[in-house]
């Protein structure tokens, strides 16, 4: 039997939206792929220490492992053919002029995404993540049939989406969106925006409502085009199970500044086999440069737990975190410090706090108003908006409610109050305060180094390297709580930031 010298080792077939095949592949093919598609897991105690993302029986693997099969090829020299679907941006179809200019990375996502329909678009906070979105959706509307659904986590995105929708739709003559939302399922407009908690109710054994289970299941098992914002934080086993059910889809769109988290590799996995991977990636450098964000500085506040006495008796994190975060007497009393400089100098301050106590606790002794999830959702509006048009400054006292999605161009000063170890939160986080106004082209970030044996340096040494890697050593301070003149410095530095006489 002859050999044909010049057929590729790998063969790759798309059989279909999610599946590609590999069997037309040689011997020597079939072992590179499937080197390609094993992965380590680092987890010790992990009951496979091997994760295979590929079928061995059927020889395929799912959509989102072909840019890493594809790179590892080309990595090896290994010669390869694709026969995939062919995409592209519908014929005759221009792009919205306000995505164009400084915006241009806005159109650029657009374009990727059409060429592949299925993926993730990596975009910083206030880089247009809704923009993109919608004008992804208008060209689906007006080229393609089918209903489209954008999937949001909270109350205050789902109002913050439903808004952005709207107004960019505005010079269309509008839209109608249809809503899913604190057990309300309306699925009879075109576009839909749901809210993924009521999904998952209407969807669960709790729902005795037949008629509204059925029509969302239908709605979903036929539904043509799927997007979900912040998708890091909602790729859990039992949400990608949710999608899922989605069956017929078409088009995958997945938002998100911070897509895989460093603490989560196999979630990660799960996650990148799914959704076709990163299809389009925006930086924060790049939008730095256009303007579209703002510059910004990284202050640390140094504290050595080790140099302070405290009435330990069990090292476990969650006591630890309650003696020397939560109620450590000199981190507050520098955290109160750090906020009445800001006061005083009338920078607007968002303070984040993970604890809702913590929160709380600090709002009693500085009088500052502090919102949560606990807080009634017109209260928490009319809270944040004061805060925002106050041009004195203000300080605005926040849980994790604000951690992702919502934007506060206006704010110049965000402090990250309560430590971790997620490189992603503090991505996002630090989104909060980046945007540009047309009074505001700087933004300062406030983060605390804890310095402990057990847990806290190494997480405190996590962000320092992510603040570090964004904007470079020489835009990072780091300040030592126990000299004597770190509050005078500290307000030195920032009068100088901002060109505060």
């Amino acid at each position: 039997m002859s050999v044909d010298m010049n057929k590729p080792d790998v063969q790759i077939r798309r059989m279909d939206n999610f599946t590609y095949s590999f069997k037309l592949s040689t011997r020597r093919g079939i072992h590179h792929v499937a080197k390609a598609l094993t992965f380590h897991n680092p987890n010790p105690y992990a009951y496979q220490q091997e994760i295979m993302k590929y079928d061995r029986n059927k020889m395929t693997f799912k959509i989102g492992m072909f840019p890493t099969l594809i790179r590892y090829l080309r990595d090896h020299d290994i010669k390869y053919e694709v026969e995939d679907y062919v995409f592209g941006l519908p014929d005759g179809v221009k792009i919205d002029d306000r995505l164009s200019g400084k915006y241009i990375h806005q159109a650029n996502a657009v374009k990727a995404f059409y060429k592949r329909r299925f993926g993730i678009i990596q975009v910083p906070t206030r880089g247009g993540k809704t923009f993109i979105m919608s004008e992804i959706l208008r060209i689906f509307l007006e080229t393609d049939e089918g209903n489209f659904m954008f999937c949001v986590d909270g109350t205050d995105l789902f109002t913050q989406a439903i808004g952005d929708i709207k107004k960019f739709f505005e010079r269309y003559g509008g839209i109608e969106v249809g809503e899913i939302k604190a057990g309300h399922v309306d699925v009879t407009k075109r576009v839909t925006v749901a809210m993924l908690q009521t999904i998952q109710s209407t969807l669960s054994d709790r729902c005795n409502d037949r008629e509204k289970k059925k029509s969302l299941k239908a709605f979903m098992k036929n539904l043509t085009f799927l997007s979900v914002d912040e998708i890091h934080d909602n790729a859990s086993d039992s949400r990608l199970k949710l999608y899922k059910t989605c069956k017929n889809i078409e088009y995958l769109l997945l938002l998100s500044a911070t897509p895989y988290k460093s603490e989560t590799p196999m979630q990660n996995l799960k996650l990148q086999e799914w959704s076709g991977d990163i299809l389009y990636r925006i930086t924060e450098k790049e939008l730095r440069e256009r303007h579209v964000l703002s510059d910004y500085k990284v202050f640390l506040f140094a504290v050595n737990h080790n140099e302070i006495h405290y009435d330990i008796d069990d090292d476990d994190y969650a006591t630890l975190r309650d003696k020397l975060i939560f109620n450590s007497d000199i981190r507050n009393a520098t955290l109160c410090n750090v906020i009445r400089v800001l006061d005083k100098l009338h920078l607007k301050t968002l303070v984040l706090f993970q604890s809702i106590e913590h929160g709380v606790s600090i709002s009693k002794k500085m009088g500052f108003p502090f919102i949560s999830g606990a807080t009634k959702n017109n209260e928490r509006e009319k809270k944040k908006n004061e805060f925002l048009a106050d041009k004195n400054g203000g300080v605005l006292l926040a849980s994790n409610i604000f951690k992702k999605g919502i934007t506060l161009p206006e704010c110049e000063v965000i402090i990250i109050v309560d430590e971790g170890l997620e490189v992603s939160s503090v991505i996002q986080k630090k989104g909060r305060t980046l945007g540009v106004t047309d009074t505001k082209d700087k933004s300062l970030v406030i983060d605390f180094i804890d310095i402990y044996d057990v847990y806290f340096s190494e997480h405190s040494e996590s962000r320092l390297e992510t603040y570090v890697d964004e904007i470079g050593e020489k835009n990072v301070g780091i300040l030592d709580v126990i000299e004597d003149d770190y509050l005078k410095t500290f307000e030195n530095w920032t009068k100088k930031w901002f060109n505060i006489k």
